[in-house]
């Protein structure tokens, strides 16, 4: 096994993300190896990074680590064990639920993961190659649960209502759905410091300026 990292950036990252990442591959006999890249917004330099990586020989997983997760001791050895095509951490998001931190995972009603955030996930190398690019896209998704708790997602429909909009991220989850892909989650969770609320506004506008990806955007109705 050898572990590629690839991170985002607002041309800015915290030390002990940092820090934490390099402890994490030392403690599982790696060689610490990034790919970073700065000035872009989500989702162009998720898939930059990707297309980058992917002209390099010798990796067998990657590691997407956003710029301000800090992975918690033993993270990367149970995303390891877990084994599988794709293996998330959670961490918190920025808002409340309940007086409650919420993760980013989110389950159907058969407990299997609809999608999660990517700001730590290990992934397999083969998903990259047989899934066709972009691997990241914004799309103009409508998700909401049905009446037996499953997730359905509805492309291209607009009607006001205060629904969730589909990210990146959930574009990439629903495509390793659908190509069969297994996703797995570990139990220990990540620390998410939240730099858009401490750097510059020069350092964050741009990387949270959402690009709209066009290509292979309009998919039709799933149900997961």
């Amino acid at each position: 096994m050898k572990i590629i990292t690839l991170m985002p950036t607002r041309g800015i990252i915290l030390t002990e993300a940092q820090e934490a990442v390099d402890r994490e591959m030392i403690k599982n006999k790696q060689v610490p190896w990034f790919l970073r890249v700065s000035n872009m917004p989500l989702p162009v330099s998720r898939n930059y990074l990707v297309e980058s990586a992917l002209k390099l020989p010798d990796w067998t997983h990657a590691l997407l680590l956003d710029d301000d997760v800090i992975m918690a001791e033993g993270v990367l050895k149970d995303l390891i064990k877990l084994n599988t095509d794709i293996a998330v951490a959670d961490y918190p998001m920025h808002y409340l639920m309940d007086g409650k931190h919420i993760g980013t995972i989110v389950r159907d009603k058969d407990k299997s993961i609809a999608w999660a955030g990517l700001g730590c996930t290990f992934v397999k190398r083969e998903v990259f190659e047989k899934m066709p690019s972009p691997w990241f896209a914004l799309t103009s998704y409508r998700i909401r649960r049905g009446q037996d708790g499953s997730v359905m997602f509805f492309a291209a429909q607009k009607d006001g209502s205060n629904n969730l909009s589909a990210g990146e991220d959930t574009y990439f989850f629903l495509q390793t759905r659908k190509l069969k892909f297994k996703v797995k989650s570990i139990k220990k969770v990540c620390k998410h410091a939240h730099l858009e609320q401490t750097v510059s506004t020069v350092h964050n506008g741009r990387y949270q300026t959402s690009h709209k990806i066009v290509t292979r955007d309009k998919i039709e109705r799933e149900l997961l």
